[in-house]
């Protein structure tokens, strides 16, 4: 399924659960003035809750008006301001968008709120923060809302090229489609963070959805700090390489496997490739550091795992420079 599949299985979905059509759109058009630099009104506040266009006062409840009213004055420029800062890559540009989120925070004192009126506001670059989207994405908690909001829509924004759509809010309708529905649906999603998000999955399904690329099962688990499976992964991220290389070269791996050192030493002496000195002395360092590690008797530190997983990214890096 594409995203466009995906969005209209999330209209089936919802208008079954809600008995009629949403009309999410015709809010966001209602609230463009916000983009210009108008203030959030309580108003605004009255046009996302319209039951017309759907159950908001099923899940949430703003507070009270006299709560708020005059806080909401203070946000004149703040969306326009946020917009500006969505589109930037840097560190600065995040903290500025984390310092406008947390603007909205202390005024209605709960993210979910802040991300409705946001997903509204600027729906290319907010999702409304749910538990069925972070239940399936497993989203790493942060040390308060407005870091938990902002990593949840870091990775929001990075699944809109797995899906091929362009605005973060329809992420979240497509997680929230697929968390209502099949489990090849599911299993699906599943393949996509694998890709793009592979600190999501559990060990179970990073086997699963990445046997056939160890290599990046490596770096995974040397983000989670566990060296020693890291290197395990390593390993077989060599083995795989070497075998592949040979191939690729002409030389014939027997059903029992070849030595390393043998594989290399061909390597080596047959191809212009590996013949290069430097390629071919990262090739036998590889080796040895492999060698270090995995046979589990001879001590190493974590700074061996590192270097093995770094020398096999410069063995990828040299095949990538001469397959183009």
């Amino acid at each position: 399924m594409n995203g466009n599949d995906y969005l209209s299985l999330f209209r089936r979905i919802a208008r079954t659960q809600a008995g009629k059509e949403q009309r999410l759109e015709e809010i966001e058009k209602r609230l463009i003035h916000l983009r210009n630099g108008a203030a959030l009104t309580y108003d605004d506040l009255k046009i996302i809750e319209d039951q017309d266009y759907w159950p908001f006062s099923k899940y949430w409840m703003w507070p009270h008006r006299s709560q708020i009213e005059d806080k909401l004055k203070n946000t004149a420029g703040l969306i326009k301001k946020l917009a500006g800062a969505a589109l930037g890559t840097s560190e600065a540009h995040r903290e500025k968008e984390r310092w406008a989120v947390s603007e909205l925070f202390h005024i209605f004192k709960n993210i979910a709120l802040v991300s409705i009126v946001l997903r509204f506001a600027l729906p290319e670059h907010y999702a409304i923060y749910s538990p069925p989207t972070l239940e399936i994405l497993r989203i790493e908690r942060g040390t308060n809302e407005v870091d938990e909001y902002m990593k949840y829509i870091s990775e929001m924004r990075i699944l809109r090229g797995s899906f091929g759509v362009k605005k973060t809010s329809e992420v979240d309708m497509i997680v929230w489609a697929i968390f209502h529905s099949s489990e090849s649906n599911r299993k699906e999603l599943k393949r996509k963070l694998s890709k793009r998000l592979p600190g999501n999955l559990t060990p179970e399904e990073l086997i699963l959805f990445l046997s056939d690329n160890p290599l990046k099962i490596a770096q995974e688990y040397l983000q989670r700090r566990d060296f020693m499976t890291a290197g395990f992964w390593a390993a077989k991220a060599f083995e795989k390489y070497l075998n592949e290389e040979c191939r690729r070269n002409g030389m014939i791996i027997r059903e029992q496997a070849h030595q390393r050192s043998e594989m290399i030493h061909w390597l080596r002496s047959q191809t212009p490739l590996w013949r290069r000195a430097y390629n071919g002395q990262v090739l036998y360092d590889t080796k040895e550091i492999r060698n270090k590690i995995v046979p589990g008797v001879k001590p190493f530190v974590v700074q061996d795992v590192k270097d093995f997983i770094s020398h096999l990214e410069r063995l990828k890096q040299i095949s990538i420079q001469r397959d183009r």
